[in-house]
């Protein structure tokens, strides 16, 4: 079935150091979804921070990269394309002359610091959140951006003229060498010189958690990560990040572009970023900083949502829905499969067959509505596919078990249910492993209800009669061939939550006349 109607956008980010492009896809109740994304790094900076301007040949590489990104974008349905360009056309004197060579191709809005702060922290914190007060610092080639947000307000925005770019060609100093402690000390002076005012403002504003995001961030945290060997690049402590530095700093920047973690396209200017952040941190008070992937682009794709009075989704729903959507999912299908898991669910813990917690319920929920996306690829083995889908996806929302456990769900929805056993569930504790397979058997259940894609089924009950779990049910159809798979996972119900499964349908409509299923079985 194809997707349903939606629009296409190409946002392009005229960066001090790259030029990026990226493809959304803005499909019903979604905030968006990312379906392409491209990268030059083309350092519009480094002409302007070592000789005075950014040069026509540069000018000219970022005209024709941003004709290119913009005939990407138009080719794969974007009827609009937002363009915004930061520090290097802020502060170039030939930054009209880069303007007007983009025009053909482009609007581009040259935004000011403030407003790329603003538009970073609704990146990374979304439209509502944090829900404590929390600061994002993003170290760009040109300038480094300062944010506290709390509760969707922002409560302190700031660019200062700290760029990863901006030191590496504009101090003087060689950073493709190894550098001395004392070069170092005249970049972190540099730090202090160009942030006293916006650390007394932070420091008097107060914050609970730190964040960091930019691709400077990121490699740093990566390195850290890997000097820790346990791969975890979504944090680095300020302990971390001075022990890289001081490593670093004996390098030149074909020795760096071998260490684990950092791309050897940022290995002259990595020294330059570390400095800013060790020093930042230092500062601000931060000994452990988060590390976002998200930014400006996705405050860009937000904010476009906002601009124009639509309902903001939460990350979970609107990675869900993108993800079923861009897989082509049948919509009517996955909602009355959603609908019917969640009767289920809420039936069976009414009558106390289950404990299971509302977080458990959400989870159903999502795979509920995923349960066929392996449809795309194959039919007949569907449920391992769309499994397989799911925990590959990176769904913003959710950490890595409980995209394991939807993914587990999906999987069980289709052919032979697993025992408690069974060696899918294994590194699961036993309490979730259990919770997963009981939920796995409501999204079956609810799935078998609506095998003919038709939403047939109405008024869906359970109660407890006799000692028997009764599935009561109206259907506008006959219900045969429904009630024939329900009577198969009979077995399995009665193994899960210990009653036996009886199914009592009734039929209404002009296939009324026909026997339904015997109810006393």
């Amino acid at each position: 079935m194809p997707a349903p109607n939606h629009e296409t956008v190409g946002f392009i980010d005229i960066g001090t150091n790259s030029v990026h492009l990226s493809v959304v896809k803005y499909y019903p109740e979604t905030t968006g979804a990312s379906v392409f994304q491209d990268k030059e790094m083309i350092r519009l900076g480094r002409g302007l921070y070592s000789e005075g301007s950014i040069g026509k040949d540069t000018i000219r590489d970022a005209a024709l990269i941003v004709s290119r990104f913009a005939r990407i974008s138009r080719s794969m349905g974007a009827d609009e394309i937002v363009a915004v360009a930061t520090c290097a056309a802020r502060e170039a004197p030939d930054g009209g002359e880069l303007l007007r060579a983009l025009s053909p191709y482009a609007d581009v809005r040259v935004i000011p610091g403030p407003e790329e702060a603003r538009l970073i922290a609704l990146g990374v914190f979304g439209p509502e959140g944090p829900a404590e007060k929390s600061m994002v610092i993003d170290i760009g080639g040109g300038s480094t951006e300062v944010a506290i947000r709390e509760n969707g307000r922002d409560l302190f925005l700031d660019s200062l003229s700290l760029g990863s770019v901006r030191f590496a060609y504009g101090l003087g100093i060689d950073f493709s060498e190894r550098l001395s402690d004392e070069d170092y000390s005249v970049a972190l002076r540099e730090v202090d010189t160009n942030s006293y005012h916006a650390v007394g403002m932070v420091r008097e504003a107060g914050f609970k958690k730190a964040y960091g995001s930019s691709g400077t961030m990121m490699a740093l945290a990566a390195m850290c990560a890997a000097r820790r060997g346990d791969g975890d690049a979504s944090y680095m402590t300020l302990e971390e990040l001075r022990d890289l530095m001081r490593m670093l700093r004996g390098l030149g920047s074909e020795e760096r572009s071998e260490v684990k973690g950092l791309s050897r396209n940022r290995a002259d200017i990595i020294i330059a970023g570390g400095a800013i952040a060790d020093e930042l941190m230092f500062l601000m008070g931060v000994d452990r900083i988060e590390i976002s992937p998200y930014g400006i682009r996705e405050g860009l794709q937000l904010d476009l949502v906002l601009s124009k009075g639509r309902t903001v989704f939460g990350a979970r729903e609107t990675s869900v829905r993108s993800l079923a959507f861009r897989c082509g999912c049948d919509r009517r299908h996955a909602e009355t499969v959603e609908r019917y898991s969640m009767l289920l669910f809420d039936e069976a813990r009414g009558m106390r067959l289950h404990t299971m917690s509302e977080d458990m319920r959400s989870l159903l929920s999502c795979a509920a509505f995923l349960h066929d996306i392996g449809e795309v690829v194959n039919y007949e083995n569907h449920n391992v596919l769309s499994q397989m889908m799911i925990e590959n996806s990176d769904m913003v929302g959710f950490d890595m078990t409980e995209l394991h456990c939807i993914g587990l769900m999906v999987r069980f929805h289709h052919k032979k249910f697993p025992g408690p056993k069974d060696r899918t569930l294994r590194g699961l504790p036993p309490r979730t492993a259990s919770d997963v397979r009981r939920c796995a058997m409501f999204l079956r259940m609810a799935d078998i209800l609506d095998r003919h894609r038709t939403s047939s089924v109405e008024g869906l009950e359970m109660s407890m009669e006799d000692g028997a779990a009764t599935l009561r049910f109206d259907c506008m159809e006959d219900p045969t061939m429904e009630v024939w798979r329900l009577e198969k996972i009979k077995d399995d119900f009665e193994k899960l939550f210990g009653r036996r499964l009886r199914i009592v349908p009734s039929v209404k409509g002009p296939e009324s006349s026909d026997a339904a299923a015997d109810p006393s079985k």
